[in-house]
């Protein structure tokens, strides 16, 4: 048996997590098998990458349970690259969560999340199968914005029994890099096989929570965000991830909360968000451009339901996996801004803003995509008792409640990501790092 298991290897993010995990710092501390469809493509990979021959390589079919699960039961944590997930990953996540064998991804798909919950969450909490989905850029870097801001947020309450609470977060994304086609992809096979209630449904909030809160504020042509510490102001357009990434925040808080109104314990109490309302946009150098693409967005969408047109875009995107592409994706970069703001309180009156920023260099989908999944994967095997409450009670979580302040320090530590947290009381003359 092996602890890992990269699962779609032979892909361009099944790649690069393989190349990640290969050279790897920790490397004596884990071992790692591949698996894909095509035994040529496995291996031109463990020639073109020179793997060691002691990395098992398995020949899979996701479409054959029988076969997935013969190759689950081989290892501790699968890392599933395989999209679009609505499509493929069903098999994978009931292989693992009857197994008792974790499980992370990269989905951004509400409607995935939604299914693995009802089908095979409560499976997962008796086998003790964790299972992470979402932990690429969607949606970790806005889930664990909110959980560090969450976090400061605590440490500051000077009240225990009624700590600080969040009232609103919103994260600006400055993200260079190249076109994801797995998005595309996932757009397209969403739009032309998914019925129009359900993807209306998918769109409402707190579609992946246990419990109902606050509404989110409507999408809407410009958006701006002032930085507490700089008093500098960032504009932007609708981001295309919004529905996602708020899903999962979402997802996160209702868990917290659940867990709360089940046990009304004081622990359980310092650990909520509080009526946090989330929101977030992709930034823009100005108003105009941000209009401009918050108009595109809506015009492509629309075209997006004419079937030509789906054909045409499901042909964009990254296809090549060759060395070359591998350089290439270490080009460009991620920059994602969260500010936080509490609700005011007998200690603090005036609601303290947190600025979270987290950062990286490298293509935010198709390189830092896999680091961040990767790290994930390794923080379940190697900081198990760092893991919050709640992820050993399995079951199909979020990166903020199974992995928390793990992944934030592996992502530091090994990763060359940059991730602070600044607490501004007031005004931004009276700050403190976190």
């Amino acid at each position: 048996m092996v602890d890992l298991v990269v699962l779609g290897a032979t892909g361009v993010t099944g790649r690069q997590v393989t190349l990640y995990l290969n050279a790897h710092p920790q490397g004596s501390r884990f071992t790692f098998a591949i698996a894909g469809r095509s035994r040529r493509k496995l291996d031109d990979l463990v020639s073109d990458l020179s793997l060691p021959k002691s990395i098992p390589v398995h020949v899979v079919d996701v479409t054959d349970f029988d076969q997935v699960e013969a190759v689950v039961k081989t290892s501790k944590i699968v890392l599933n690259t395989v999209g679009p997930f609505a499509k493929w990953g069903p098999p994978v996540v009931r292989a693992c969560a009857r197994n008792g064998v974790h499980y992370v991804d990269l989905t951004g798909e509400q409607l995935f999340v939604r299914d693995i919950i009802e089908r095979y969450d409560y499976v997962a909490t008796k086998t003790g199968s964790i299972i992470v989905p979402s932990c690429g850029l969607d949606s970790l870097p806005a889930d664990l914005a909110v959980h560090l801001a969450n976090n400061a947020l605590k440490l500051l309450s000077e009240d225990t029994t009624s700590p600080l609470q969040i009232d609103t977060s919103t994260s600006s994304y400055d993200l260079h890099g190249v076109t994801s086609n797995g998005t595309i992809s996932t757009i397209v096979l969403t739009l032309g096989s998914t019925p129009k209630h359900k993807l209306v449904e998918s769109l409402r909030d707190h579609y992946l929570s246990p419990v109902s809160g606050r509404p989110s504020p409507r999408p809407r042509l410009k958006y701006a965000m002032t930085i507490p510490s700089t008093r500098d102001v960032l504009v932007g357009g609708y981001f295309v991830m919004t529905g996602s990434n708020r899903s999962i925040v979402q997802r996160s808080w209702g868990l917290l909360e659940w867990n709360f109104l089940n046990g009304k314990s004081a622990e359980a109490n310092s650990q909520r968000y509080g009526p946090i309302i989330y929101d977030e946009f992709l930034c823009q150098k100005n108003t105009f451009r941000g209009i401009l693409l918050t108009l595109t967005l809506l015009v492509g969408f629309t075209l997006m339901t004419l079937p030509p047109v789906r054909w045409i875009a499901g042909r964009l995107g990254v296809k090549e996996t060759s060395k070359n592409l591998d350089k290439q994706l270490q080009d460009g970069s991620m920059r994602v801004i969260n500010v936080t703001s509490s609700l005011p309180s007998s200690s603090f009156p005036k609601p303290v803003k947190v600025e979270t920023v987290i950062s990286a260099k490298g293509d935010p989908g198709y390189y830092l995509s896999p680091i961040m999944m990767a790290e994930s994967a390794l923080a379940l095997l190697l900081n198990t008792e760092e893991l919050p409450p709640l992820a050993k009670q399995g079951g199909v979580l979020t990166p903020a409640i199974a992995l928390g302040d793990a992944v934030v320090k592996r992502l530091q530590e090994y990763a060359n990501f940059d991730i602070t947290c600044e607490v501004i009381e007031g005004d931004a003359e009276s700050r403190k790092s976190i």
